[in-house]
């Protein structure tokens, strides 16, 4: 049985049996990351930074940051791969939007951390509550770690949110692939 070249022709190499074919990838010697890795590393790190900023400034608008990233982390993932089906696609996708929101989940953790920091440095009043004396252990203790478990809150949310647009934009920038005509 012959292989056919498939639209994927310089990466991948499609072995027609029993009426379906199937799709093998074929790495290039020193490509050591996926692709699903790089972009999300890529795109987590910029998020990570531009993260930190609006977190510290406006911590609630973090998960925003984090859907942006994991979208355009599983696009561009889809876009570069072109996955043999659309499930691929959102599969890959998944994986770069769930790295990409790993890296803006810890931007929103020092950027969280990075408010308190800035809120009790300039004596601003928080939205609920009051400051903790500086002479009062445990109210700096609950401070610190409610803002910690906030932080962590909207970075959790982040993440998820991450994942799923991350998977939706693979699924939706996966190209529908012709079926083969094995009968040649």
């Amino acid at each position: 049985m012959q292989s056919k070249l498939c639209r994927h022709a310089k990466r991948k190499v499609c072995t027609p049996t029993l009426g379906s074919a199937k799709c093998k990838i074929k790495k290039k010697q020193g490509d050591m990351m996926s692709t699903q890795v790089k972009f999300g590393l890529i795109v987590g790190a910029i998020g990570l930074v531009v993260n930190i900023c609006v977190s510290t400034l406006l911590g609630i608008c973090g998960p925003v940051i984090a859907l942006l990233g994991g979208g355009i982390a599983g696009f561009l993932t889809a876009q570069a791969e072109q996955a043999a089906t659309r499930s691929d696609g959102a599969r890959l996708g998944a994986i770069a939007g769930g790295i990409a929101g790993g890296l803006v989940f810890i931007g929103q953790l020092i950027g969280g951390l990075g408010a308190l920091t800035l809120i009790q440095a300039t004596g601003m009043q928080p939205f609920f509550g009051e400051l903790p004396s500086a002479s009062d252990p445990a109210g700096q203790l609950g401070y610190w770690l409610g803002g910690l478990g906030v932080g962590m809150c909207f970075g959790v949310f982040g993440l998820f949110l991450s994942a799923l647009t991350g998977a939706g934009a693979g699924y939706l920038g996966t190209p529908e692939q012709t079926k083969f005509d094995i009968s040649s």
